[in-house]
């Protein structure tokens, strides 16, 4: 599964990793679709018996408020719903908004790594 735009594009490889790169700036409503994706994505985990959700963000550049609000309410949060899954969120450690932002993730789920390093 995938979404692809001319400024990011985010793909799920169906065993458990969903990367994320480019620059993801869109208006509140066209969140919906990433929503939506992200809803596809824990559903297959679920029926799958995935025991690990990675987050690979390494190569995403910017990610506007509203974009952090979706990772954080309709990823992060509805994967502390899914009994048994471990999420590791793996971020670049040279972009600002990572390495000030997602530490702040930590709150919002019991079972949830977060990596800092180059991308790859």
């Amino acid at each position: 599964m995938n979404i692809e735009d001319k400024n990011y594009s985010i793909n799920f490889d169906g065993r458990g990793v969903i990367s994320m790169s480019g620059k993801l700036a869109a208006m509140t409503e066209d969140y919906e679709k990433i929503e939506d994706f992200f809803e596809k994505v824990l559903n297959e985990v679920i029926v799958t018996k995935t025991l690990e959700l990675i987050l690979d963000i390494r190569e995403l550049t910017f990610l506007n408020s509203s974009g952090i609000k979706t990772l954080c309410v309709s990823l992060v949060m509805d994967a502390d719903e899914v009994e048994g899954l471990h999420m590791k969120i793996q971020c670049n450690d040279s972009l600002t908004w990572q390495v000030e932002t997602i530490p702040t993730f930590e709150d919002l789920m019991d079972d949830l790594e977060i990596v800092f390093e180059p991308p790859s």
